[in-house]
């Protein structure tokens, strides 16, 4: 197998499987985000922190930084995507990085990708305005449009995600959510 195919590091992600292989531990990750907010509805996001096996797993001087905000209809000033943009945006970059890769590690050549996300809203129950309507999303909806060498290998590579992305997946089960508050 190539150690690089369409700019994804193969070698990389060999080096990760066998490294989990060994120690199933290290597959045990957990992805942090800390906003900060900024005044109104408008928050800054940093994303430095990842762990492996209760351990930090992000190399030195990673960090990131989201604005994140509201359009004017709901209070913001429109200087950022707000939370249900961002939404989309994460399952957009997980279906492109998973797709990318999953065509480089079936060994074809992909020459553009495009992921649309669409996540639909009622909101009547997010404005309070009738509780019997949920305040979260009532729909997602992706088209994926792929260009390469190899047709039937890109269909594949976009069915394995179907099964197996992890943004997609997140959205589609229903998983447990804790809290804590601290007050100062």
């Amino acid at each position: 197998m190539a150690t690089q195919n369409n700019g994804v590091d193969l070698a990389s992600i060999a080096t990760y499987v066998d490294a989990v292989k060994t120690d199933p531990a290290q597959g045990q990750v957990k992805f942090v985000a800390t906003s900060r907010w900024e005044g109104g509805t408008r928050s800054t996001i940093s994303v430095d922190q990842f762990y492996a096996n209760g351990q930090p797993a992000a190399p030195a001087g990673r960090s990131f930084k989201i604005v994140c905000d509201e359009p004017a209809v709901l209070g913001g000033t429109d200087q950022g995507p707000g939370p249900g943009e961002l939404i989309a945006a994460a399952l957009c970059g997980c279906l492109t990085a998973g797709i990318a890769t999953n065509a480089a590690l079936f060994d074809t050549e992909l020459d553009d990708i495009e992921v649309t996300t669409e996540v639909d809203w009622n909101m009547l129950g997010l404005l309070g305005l009738d509780r019997s309507v949920p305040s979260s999303a009532k729909g997602v909806h992706y088209t994926v449009r792929l260009k390469g060498n190899d047709p039937e290998k890109l269909r594949r590579a976009k069915e394995t995600l179907d099964r197996k992305s992890a943004i997609l997946k997140t959205i589609e089960a229903m998983i447990p959510v804790t809290t804590t508050v601290v007050i100062e």
